[in-house]
């Protein structure tokens, strides 16, 4: 990102929304320089220069310097350092939006000797400081991307500090018991006293439960952050396509009595209980000597094979037969929920003859048509996927970042070692190396141990103007 690990003195400049037609856009200008170009740029509706007291909203024009030609009416605000978003001086410019005018106004901007800011460089700034640490940062992208309310509440939490806060707990824990450690340094010819010894191992294998439990939220976290690649699959006509229709509720795909309907697949994205889906309906999977259909078979197996998940839907009024066979072999080791549809015109398939087939025990009767059973499917899907680590109560952090649960891993095997040594005697000079290993890991999570490469990678997945 051309930055490093101290602030940055140079001005940067970024279109803080994105582009296209809409309302208002927002031209974010941080630096040193920021109150200088507003000034250089900005002109009151009143002959009286504005004074840019901090937090206030200026009304006026953009103007170019060079020739006095208006660009736009727009509002003003300065917010003086360190009480803004990076901690620096920090305007933004709030104009009509479309493609050409802020576009005109950044280049007016960068024609002052501002540079263009890098993906994510405001909040890198933030971090560098001190106003966010970096799993808060982390979390302002999480925010912007978040695809159901509940990764928004879990992206907010961590914004919030929360996942902060409980690795500074476990932090504060280990310094003590590192003090402990170290008190023993100066007498390596003693043991470690038996009632010390009994209560460092019962406040490290604490430590341990609660890194674990942590540990165990990155299933939820991960599905909340990324979703879950769903392909719905079956027989052609067992009502696929009727059933997706119902899930994102709108007619998205076609809905024919003619098997065969659907040749490609088709993709969409649903909120399921507060699970981001990634849905795709394939083509009907059955043995056909036609090319065009046998192309959509294979395609749709290989969806299968990619797939998180499976949908996996039934004609309940008709016996199985070699076409149901063949789609049923293809959940063999997959997460799979079994839909049996079109209930209402009596079953003809019991749950028993699938399950031989899937060991999931989530199988739901269905009337895609009628639209009955799809509330049961939504609720199936969600305790197959959260699991018993599901959260228990509103306001729990979960792990959404494997950069996190490496991190807590490694900590967690450094503690192992830990207890490893102080139950075999070991001398108190390697007993502290292994705390202060687990000491710097999880320090990596809030940037207290870091480097200017993670930094690098972390935030060039941000988006230009955050």
């Amino acid at each position: 990102m051309g930055s490093s690990l101290t602030p940055n003195d140079d001005t940067i400049a970024a279109i803080a929304t994105p582009p296209g037609d809409g309302g208002i856009a927002v031209i974010r200008i941080s630096g040193p320089d920021s109150l200088n170009i507003i000034r250089t740029i900005f002109k009151a509706g009143s002959e009286e220069a504005p004074s840019f007291a901090p937090r206030t909203l200026y009304h006026g024009n953009i103007t170019d310097p060079e020739n006095g030609a208006r660009i736009d009416e727009v509002l003003a605000v300065y917010m003086r350092s360190p009480a803004s978003y990076t901690g620096e001086d920090v305007v933004e410019i709030h104009s009509h939006g479309g493609h050409i005018v802020p576009k005109k106004i950044i280049g007016l901007v960068f024609a002052q000797g501002v540079r263009p800011a890098n993906p994510g460089e405001f909040s890198l700034r933030a971090f560098l400081n001190g106003k966010m640490d970096l799993a808060q940062a982390e979390a302002v992208a999480d925010v912007v991307n978040a695809q159901t309310d509940d990764a928004l509440k879990q992206a907010e939490l961590q914004l919030e500090g929360v996942l902060s806060h409980k690795i500074q707990q476990i932090k504060d824990v280990i310094l003590d018991i590192l003090a402990e450690v170290e008190a023993q340094v100066d007498f390596p010819e003693e043991d470690i006293d038996p009632i010390v010894k009994s209560a460092l191992i019962g406040r490290t294998q604490d430590i341990l439960t609660g890194l674990r439990t942590l540990l165990d939220t990155y299933r939820e976290g991960r599905i909340l952050k990324y979703g879950v690649a769903t392909a719905i699959i079956g027989k052609p006509n067992v009502g696929k396509s009727s059933l997706l229709n119902r899930l994102v509720m709108k007619e998205r795909a076609i809905v024919s009595p003619v098997p065969g309907t659907t040749r490609d697949f088709i993709e969409e994205s649903i909120d399921v209980r507060g699970l981001p889906l990634r849905l795709v309906d394939t083509a009907g999977i059955r043995i056909t000597v036609d090319e065009i259909e046998r192309a959509g078979v294979d395609l749709a197996k290989k969806k299968a094979g990619e797939a998180e998940l499976i949908i996996c839907v039934i004609d309940g009024s008709a016996a199985l037969d070699e076409d149901d066979y063949e789609v049923l072999s293809s959940l063999r080791g997959k997460q799979a929920v079994l839909v049996v549809n079109k209930a209402d015109t009596g079953l003809k398939v019991s749950d028993g003859e699938l399950r031989q087939f899937c060991a999931s025990e989530r199988t739901v009767h269905t009337s895609a048509k009628a639209g009955t059973g799809i509330e049961d499917l939504k609720e199936a899907i969600n305790g197959l996927l959260r699991g018993q680590e599901g959260r228990k109560e509103a306001g729990e952090i979960v792990l959404t970042e494997l950069r996190h649960k490496l991190a807590i891993e490694k900590a967690a095997e450094s503690l192992s070692s830990f207890l490893n040594l102080l139950n075999t005697g070991e001398s108190p000079e390697f007993l502290a190396l292994d705390l202060r290993v687990a000491l710097d890991s999880l320090g990596e999570i809030t940037g207290e141990v870091t480097t200017e490469d993670v930094l690098g990678r972390i935030f060039s997945k941000f988006c230009v103007g955050k």
